[in-house]
Formats: C-alpha cells, sequence, structure tokens
C-alpha cells in the first residue's frame, strides 16, 4: 500500500511540474482557469485528497472551448491569486513538508471518513 501511495504521490507531483513547464513553454502565466485548477491540485495533493488532484490536474489541461461558460465568467469576475512562481513555491513546500507523510489509511478516522465523503462526490 505504502508503495503504491508514493508512486500515486510522485506522479501527481510530476504532472504538477509537467502543467508549470508547459505555461513555462508557452511562454506565460496561467490564465484564471489554470490558475484555479492548479492551487485546488495544490491544495488536495498537501491533505493526501489524490483523487481532487488528478481530477484538477485533468482539468487544467481542458480546452478553453469545452470548459463551462459558467465557471469561466465566475473566476472571471475574482482577483488573480497565483503566479507559476509562487505555484512552484507551494509545490516544493508540499513535497518537503509532506515527503514522508503516511499514506491516507494511517490518518485519524473521522478525517479519512470525510475525505472519502469529498472523493465519493466527486465520483457521482
Amino acid at each position: 500500500m505504502r508503495r503504491v501511495y508514493i508512486e500515486r504521490k510522485d506522479r501527481l507531483h510530476e504532472s504538477f511540474i509537467a502543467a508549470l513547464d508547459r505555461l513555462d513553454a508557452e511562454g506565460r502565466e496561467p490564465d484564471r482557469w489554470e490558475e484555479e485548477c492548479l492551487s485546488y491540485a495544490l491544495g488536495a495533493m498537501a491533505c493526501s485528497m489524490y483523487l481532487v488532484a488528478e481530477v484538477e490536474l485533468d482539468a487544467f489541461h481542458r480546452p478553453p472551448a469545452e470548459r463551462s461558460p459558467d465557471a469561466v465568467a465566475a473566476l472571471a469576475a475574482r482577483p488573480r491569486r497565483f503566479t507559476k512562481e509562487m505555484l512552484r513555491s507551494g509545490l516544493e513546500y508540499v513535497q518537503s513538508r509532506y515527503a514522508d507523510a503516511s499514506p491516507p489509511s494511517a490518518v485519524p478516522p473521522a478525517l479519512a471518513a470525510s475525505r472519502l465523503a469529498v472523493q465519493s462526490s466527486l465520483l457521482s
């Protein structure tokens, strides 16, 4: 279990870095949609909510034409919050702070149940 957990965490970190590298290659900062996806993915990784992080990283790659117009409009009304550099620093913090974190099964039962409820709601 621990090996699978570590491999999943490492794969998500690599996907996050690849998303930032893509923005670097395109010579731009994330748009509001991408910024939101990356910030939510980062927070989810910090909480070991890897399914949520996967969903957010998948949404990051969604072409503009396939994004929800309502979500795009709501995001456009909010100020920008994170730059690539801030997101990169956040990932470095998560990687160093939670490098030896236990798999979710070692989390207190109440927190694990809450996490399961959130992840289950995303699948329905």
